[in-house]
């Protein structure tokens, strides 16, 4: 295939032509050819002719162009109630790099607008899909193995729908962060947070004394976790609570300009399962003033409109989990 110029990388989807589906299929091969060689295993069917007609004829299967050039593929399924699944996404070898898959993945999510949720999966062993999905707002959900038998194993990824996206200009005014490129550069964290409810209605709350902001229970998801994970551990230490998760609310996005960081937070609505223990904060948090306390979600929607922080990162917290809690509050 020819080597595609810059000023032509524009990235379409299409419906799949019948004319296109060896060709298709052969891109797949060649797409999948490193999970083969490591894994033993590429998505199930995916070299054969009859999956890609079976795409084509049940109306899941999209073409990737790029400078109007076949580049690739994706299978969209409609689970219902505004749930869908990224089957496959896949692009030429001779291609990677050239953002064609980020702009593939963002054409896919605009097709479908009445999405409320995404899910996917992607080898256990493949970091370099796993960094993909996570800059694209996908966290990790848990964990698969398609065949018990097999040491191969599939991290399963899920994306919630996004309540608010937060860059400087928004809490400062315009002229305060950099030209929306750089944040290519910028480091990514991802955080579990949590409206949690106990027996009583009362929402746990974290007061931040030294800065002068109320936030939500949760912190950055670590290495190895998966959302659920992070968010009982972090439910554990800073409310001292055990707990069930009982709903999804959504995702900020946060572009925090001075420390060049990215942070997806995916809230949940969880309720505290027997009675709260003790709060076991950091030394950091210590020295911030950290204390657990519960309150009605009303009474903690208006301390924290009241709240004035004293530091830049406060504001992006405050603004970040009153999107959160409203959303909440709309559903219930």
């Amino acid at each position: 295939m020819p080597k595609l110029k810059e000023k032509e990388w524009t990235v379409e989807l299409l419906p799949v032509r019948t004319a296109d589906l060896e060709t298709l299929r052969t891109i797949a091969v060649e797409a999948f050819a490193e999970d083969a060689r490591r894994y033993g295993a590429m998505p199930d069917g995916i070299g054969t002719l009859a999956w890609h007609e079976e795409g084509r004829d049940d109306g899941s299967y999209l073409a990737v162009t790029a400078g109007g050039r076949l580049a690739g593929g994706a299978r969209v399924f409609d689970l219902g109630e505004g749930r869908f699944r990224l089957g496959s996404l896949f692009v030429d070898p001779e291609l990677h790099g050239r953002g064609i898959g980020k702009a593939a993945l963002q054409n896919v999510e605009q097709r479908y607008p009445r999405a409320v949720g995404w899910s996917l999966d992607t080898p256990a062993g493949s970091v370099r899909n796993q960094r993909f999905y996570a800059r694209a707002g996908y966290v990790k959900v848990g964990e698969s193995r398609p065949d018990p038998a097999s040491d191969f194993c599939l991290f399963d990824y899920a994306k919630l729908p996004l309540l608010r996206e937060i860059r400087d200009a928004d809490l400062f005014g315009q002229g305060s962060s950099p030209p929306a490129a750089d944040e290519s550069a910028y480091a990514l964290r991802q955080a579990a947070r949590a409206v949690l409810l106990d027996d009583a209605g009362r929402m746990a709350l974290m007061h931040v004394a030294k800065d002068g902001y109320h936030k939500l229970p949760g912190g950055g998801i670590e290495g190895g976790e998966d959302v659920f994970a992070a968010l009982r551990r972090e439910m554990k230490e800073e409310a001292g609570a055990s707990i069930e998760v009982t709903g999804e609310i959504g995702m900020t996005a946060e572009y925090v300009a001075d420390y060049r960081l990215i942070q997806f937070s995916y809230a949940y609505s969880a309720r505290v399962v027997g009675s709260p223990g003790e709060s076991n904060f950091t030394d950091e948090e210590r020295e911030g003033g950290f204390a657990a306390k519960w309150v009605k979600p009303e009474d903690a929607l208006e301390l924290m409109q009241n709240d004035r922080p004293a530091s830049y990162s406060g504001h992006f917290i405050r603004c970040r989990d009153l999107a959160i809690l409203r959303a909440f509050l709309e559903r219930h």
